[in-house]
């Protein structure tokens, strides 16, 4: 049979066929994996301190704020850390800021509102006035100081005698007739410390040495005038001996170069003690001067030891000399006189005034030569003619009392004689004669 005509067929008998449905799919459960077995975790070692960071601030006992940051972290054995410099650790980062020096009249008249009143001229002179190379060199000076103990924090300069000066001006004013040339003033505007030192024993038998930093020696000073001996002599002189005794046992050059150098600082104060005399802080007004301003020979405006000053404050103008050169980082120091005058209440460990509201103007090259014993009527008159002679000023410019001059003991007054008790006369006498009556005539009366 041929292909074509088969088809019919062939498509029939499938239409005859039963039907046949897809076979059934079976799900077959897949067997359970077993749990792989893990090991158990180690737990870590919990820290002994735990690591955190703190930030406190506060402030040193000599007005330094401090700002700390403590920190910690793990570390390894103690047998290591502990040779470790960095395993305890201390960072220091001292920040300072260096004050600009005040050279108008506001600022000084903000500090002291007295100043124009007590000095016409005031505003004259800041004209041609400028900022002393003194005020530069002084705060190099208080750098310096800090640098060589910034590892001694007990030795750090307070925050007070960081910034215990304003200004320090150079002022050059006309010639006031009849003076033909300026008076120059160095000008200083700080604070004033009190300053305990010196011994004179022909004016004041007995000086306090109580304070720690008691010098019986000031820069100011002339021969003695009397055989009584310096009430500290005994003592440097048993210093001495000392230290030639230890000297002796002294096993090597550095050991033996430091006694001598102690050595040759002894016999000097020795020499000067037996025979000098020298300003006392409880009875003298005097100022205390930076050392490394003395004496400059090149600088017009240096101070010397002697120099005429006069010191202002309340309103009120104080003669004074300068009668000692102090430490370099410091400035504005007043015999104790001075001290208790402006506060009754100043010591040598009290300052009588913190406020930079103290004025010292300060006449170089003023100096009477040779020194002698003060004369405190003479140092107030000189004062006056300086200060007239920089152009006036108004105002008290107050007279110091010398308290080593001893007060006069007062003459007691008579004893009365007491008068004789009469006796109880006997009989009258008959032959006593009676005794003629003297008449005494009046004294003539002077006229008034």
């Amino acid at each position: 049979m041929p292909l074509r005509r088969s088809w019919p067929l062939i498509g029939a008998a499938l239409l005859l066929l039963p039907a046949c449905s897809p076979p059934e799919h079976v799900e077959v459960a897949s067997p359970t994996p077993s749990p792989i077995p893990r090991p158990t975790p180690v737990p870590s070692p919990t820290p002994l301190y735990v690591p955190y960071k703190r930030l406190d601030t506060g402030r040193l006992f000599n007005g330094v704020s401090l700002q700390t940051t403590f920190s910690t972290e793990p570390g390894g054995p103690a047998t290591v850390e502990v040779t470790s410099s960095s395993s305890y650790s201390l960072h220091l980062d001292l920040h300072v800021r260096i004050p600009r020096a005040v050279d108008s009249l506001d600022g000084l008249v903000a500090l002291d509102p007295s100043l124009p009143a007590l000095f016409p001229q005031l505003a004259q002179w800041l004209k041609s006035a400028h900022v002393s190379p003194f005020y530069e060199r002084l705060y190099r000076h208080k750098v310096a100081s800090v640098e060589q103990s910034f590892l001694r924090l007990d030795q750090l300069l307070t925050r007070h005698d960081f910034f215990d000066c304003e200004t320090i001006l150079e002022i050059a004013p006309p010639a006031v007739p009849p003076a033909t040339a300026p008076r120059r003033i160095l000008w200083i505007q700080s604070a004033m410390d009190t300053d305990s030192d010196g011994s004179d024993s022909d004016r004041v038998p007995d000086v306090d040495a109580n304070s720690e930093t008691f010098q019986p020696i000031t820069s100011y000073k002339w021969p003695k005038r009397s055989a009584v001996p310096n009430p500290f002599l005994a003592e440097r002189e048993a210093r001495l001996e000392t230290l030639e005794t230890s000297l002796e046992a002294a096993t090597t050059a550095a050991q033996r170069q430091q006694i001598l150098d102690s050595i040759g600082s002894a016999q000097w104060d020795i020499k000067q003690l037996r025979g000098k005399s020298f300003l006392v802080a409880a009875d003298d007004p005097y100022i205390v001067v930076p050392t490394f301003a003395v004496g400059q020979k090149d600088d017009p405006f240096s101070p010397g030891i002697g120099d005429y000053c006069a010191i202002v404050y309340g309103g009120v103008i104080y003669p004074a000399i300068i009668g000692d050169a102090g430490p370099s980082n410091k400035v504005g120091e007043a015999s104790l006189r001075i001290a208790q005058q402006l506060n009754p209440l100043a010591t040598s460990e009290n300052r009588p005034v913190s406020p930079l509201k103290v004025t010292y103007l300060i006449f170089p090259g003023t100096a009477d030569h040779p020194f002698a014993p003060p004369d405190l009527a003479h140092w107030h008159d000189r004062v006056d003619a300086l200060l007239k002679e920089a152009g006036g000023y108004n105002g008290q410019l107050f007279a110091w009392k010398d308290l080593t001059v001893p007060t006069p003991t007062p003459t007691p007054p008579p004893t009365p004689t007491p008068s004789p008790t009469p006796s109880a006369s006997p009989e009258p006498s008959t032959s006593a004669s009676p005794s003629p009556s003297v008449s005494i005539s009046p004294s003539p009366s002077t006229s008034p």
